[in-house]
């Protein structure tokens, strides 16, 4: 079941990130304060668009194993799902770990920021050591390696990878799941091979205490459940908002009194992120998923290359940094100007990339 509106999010979603990576990158180097709540806002917001990158992945995903259900009589053809997958994941990652190595090598190359180190005699943070290549962790990344083991690395490079890492698996889980439970024609052997392997894989995650992943499987799985009670409507929107109004109560206090529970990736701020994951699906069908929604014709388009531009940006931020000893000299209005014209471009080459990697395999 196709939601046109969730890929609206996936736009606005990809945006944020690159927006908070562009904070992190560029900014933070001149006004770096750990107490600013700005920071502590744009820290939440990139957590968040994260989750929510998760969430809508969850329901995607149970979407076209449900059609892949449909379209073959009831079974789940794990050929179909599996070439669907690679089809649209590897073309954008292997351009990622491309720009990567390209990126690294025109900055030692031309002995640029970066080339011996970020720091800068009145930088305030650096978002990274040095440009680096990282063979060893390439190596790890391209086999999803990094994160599903806790002591193995995303590229120092490009940050935002590890997350995709995490999806892989997520995919891997729900196939399982959808194989044991749902598909009727499946044999004996799929069906027990499938449940030995999402078990074999959360009791690994559990022996390593990898929270990260334990956790952001429960919101991904939040995702597939709302798909599936959208499908067989098991719900009313009243009911729904009334549910809404009670945890946004609660939530309120919590801002209020707890805040600190907002931190993401604490104890505190994970379980509470399966609060507002639950919170982020609810208002999506409650209020979202048939609205037409404010300035969509740019995030509908956004939406078309947002993996695209997930996985490329960072690095390109880092090769942005060139410029920082410059910032130090502009005036605000200068600096804005910049910037804004180099997100631009960032946008405008993920969208042209896309055409190769991204677009064809588009829905």
């Amino acid at each position: 079941m196709y939601e046109k509106n969730l890929d609206y999010f996936r736009g606005l979603f990809a945006s944020l990130v690159v927006f908070s990576h562009t904070y992190q990158i560029l900014l933070l180097p001149l006004i770096y304060d750990k107490n600013s709540l700005v920071l502590k806002l744009i820290q939440f917001i990139a957590a968040y668009s994260v989750v929510g990158f998760i969430l809508i992945s969850g329901y995607s995903i149970a979407s076209s194993l449900h059609n892949n259900y449909f379209k073959n009589n009831g079974k789940i053809i794990i050929k179909d799902f599996v070439k669907k997958r690679i089809a649209r994941i590897f073309p954008p990652f292997l351009l990622s770990i491309l720009i990567v190595i390209c990126v690294v090598f025109f900055i030692h190359y031309f002995s640029l920021n970066g080339s011996e180190t970020y720091l800068l005699e009145n930088s305030k943070y650096i978002p990274r050591e040095k440009a680096v290549y990282d063979w060893e962790l390439i190596i790890y990344n391209l086999f999803f390696l990094n994160s599903f083991i806790p002591g193995i690395k995303t590229i120092t490079m490009n940050g935002p990878l590890w997350s995709l890492n995490f999806e892989v698996y997520f995919y891997i889980l729900l196939l399982t799941l959808s194989l044991f439970f749902i598909s009727d024609k499946s044999n004996t052997l799929e069906k027990y091979l499938a449940i030995f392997i999402f078990i074999g894989i959360i009791c690994f995650q559990l022996y390593l205490n990898n929270k990260q992943f334990l956790y952001l499987i429960i919101v991904f799985f939040i995702g597939a459940l709302s798909y599936y009670i959208s499908y067989y409507k098991k719900y009313k929107i009243y009911n729904l908002k009334k549910v809404l109004l009670i945890i946004s109560l609660i939530l309120f206090f919590l801002l209020i009194f707890k805040p600190h529970y907002f931190y993401p990736y604490t104890l505190e701020g994970y379980n509470l992120m399966i609060v507002l994951s639950i919170v982020m699906s609810l208002f999506y069908s409650s209020y979202f998923s048939k609205k037409n929604l404010y300035f969509n014709k740019i995030f509908y388009s956004i939406s078309k290359y947002s993996y695209t531009l997930y996985v490329i940006h960072f690095p390109l931020l880092l090769l942005l940094s060139l410029f920082h000893e410059k910032l130090y000299k502009m005036n605000s209005l200068e600096i804005f100007l910049l910037i804004l014209l180099g997100v631009f471009f960032i946008f405008k080459i993920s969208k042209y990339c896309s055409y190769f990697v991204e677009r064809k395999n588009y829905r």
